[in-house]
């Protein structure tokens, strides 16, 4: 009977079943985490190491992420969508969505950096201590919105490639899913396994190295304007280019490497100018402590 009820599903669903993941795209999958990875863990040694840069900062970032960047955007998206009018908005037009969503996020990070400097103004004023806040921030960012992903893709292509799709489209049923939820996962997760250009997984990973750095260069500024060392507007000016960032490799095509590929140049463009504009006029004006 059960056996027969997921039959009845499975002639809903419109899925070649034939489709196996490439290992090209697992490699760059892997290749992308292993880059990402090393780059945190190299930047927190580096730092602790070179700037003297101390450990509490460090969970003081992660922690802000955590409350006011990832919990506060999710909440105050759920609150909105209670409005009738919004919701119907947001269904029927996801770029909507996607919009209003990055500006709440870019506001939520600038939050969780202006919280993160306040707390440690006081104590933990060594350069070091700065970057490592913003690393905090940063690891936060990575793990959510780019850790939790990769690790899904790359557990569904293990087991496409242990089982076979249509063992593991079997299994959603079996666990509850119905066919429509099935589908919505297939076309947003899985399709992009078998369809999407292998290098688009390695280069999430660099959009993603980018993003720590901009979280680093962007905390930096933030200190500078809770100390009074530079213009008060300059941490409003981080929020757009924190929204620009973000909202890149949201809107991108992940079947069309081309697309990635210009839409990743832009954002190196502006993670770029953003550290040039940071080196040139802002870093001077910055002083730390040596203690």
């Amino acid at each position: 009977m059960f056996k027969n009820l997921i039959g009845g599903f499975m002639e809903n669903i419109d899925i070649d079943f034939g489709q196996t993941v490439s290992s090209g795209a697992v490699s760059m999958l892997v290749a992308g985490a292993i880059l990402v990875l090393s780059v945190l863990i190299v930047a927190i040694i580096i730092t602790a190491k070179r700037w003297k840069g101390r450990a509490i900062p460090l969970l003081l970032g992660l922690l802000s992420y955590v409350i006011f960047g990832f919990m506060f955007s999710q909440m105050f998206m759920s609150i909105i969508r209670l409005i009738p009018s919004v919701d119907m908005s947001f269904t029927y037009n996801s770029s909507s969505y996607i919009v209003v969503y990055n500006i709440v996020f870019a506001v939520g990070l600038a939050i969780a950096r202006w919280f993160t400097v306040k707390l440690m103004a006081d104590k933990y004023n060594r350069a070091g201590d700065v970057i490592l806040a913003g690393t905090g921030i940063a690891l936060g960012d990575a793990v959510m919105m780019y850790g939790l992903s990769v690790l899904s893709y790359y557990v569904y292509a293990q087991a496409i490639s242990a089982s076979g799709l249509q063992k593991v489209v079997e299994d959603m049923l079996s666990s509850g899913l119905s066919a429509e939820e099935v589908m919505t996962e297939y076309t947003a997760n899985m399709a992009q396994l078998f369809n999407a250009p292998e290098p688009l997984w390695f280069i999430m990973g660099l959009a993603t190295v980018l993003d720590i750095v901009l979280n680093i260069i962007l905390c930096i500024v933030v200190y500078g304007s809770v100390k009074k060392q530079i213009n008060y507007m300059l941490p409003y000016y981080a929020i757009i280019i924190q929204f620009v960032s973000n909202i890149l490799f949201q809107v991108y095509n992940p079947y069309s490497l081309a697309n990635t590929i210009i839409l990743f140049t832009i954002k190196l463009v502006v993670v770029i100018g953003t550290i040039l504009y940071t080196k040139q006029f802002i870093m001077k004006e910055i002083k730390y402590s040596d203690d």
